[in-house]
């Protein structure tokens, strides 16, 4: 008896070990590095645009006012680059592909007025 309660004891408890390592390799693997541009200019711009990023399925983000680059790391299966970009633009910054609002873009401070981009150009 001792015996067979040692077995299923030692059964159990692999099971649940194996379905919890199953989970976090899971959760890591899902996750997915980007980078795209992000217009801006100095440090009011960076602490909106990564706010803006701060999004569920949003790890990490970061954004670079030398090179105008954002890296994020996400979950692509809870959000898109897409709707990332949609909600930076939404604060008044134009990203690669989403143009922000000019109302946006009129109510951020005068030195976070950036030089737009041209959408109208082919992109490298």
């Amino acid at each position: 008896m001792n015996s067979t309660y040692n077995l299923n004891f030692f059964i159990m408890k692999t099971l649940i070990l194996s379905s919890i390592l199953a989970f976090i390799s899971c959760n890591v693997s899902a996750q997915v590095n980007a980078s795209f541009r992000v217009a801006g200019n100095c440090d009011m711009c960076k602490k909106r645009i990564e706010n803006a990023a701060d999004l569920k399925g949003v790890k990490t983000a970061r954004w670079d006012s030398k090179t105008q680059i954002l890296e994020i790391n996400y979950n692509p299966s809870k959000i898109s680059l897409i709707q990332i970009q949609e909600e930076i633009a939404k604060i008044g910054h134009d990203t690669e592909k989403i143009k922000a609002d000019s109302l946006a873009f009129e109510k951020l401070h005068n030195c976070c007025h950036y030089e737009r981009f041209n959408y109208d150009e082919p992109k490298d």
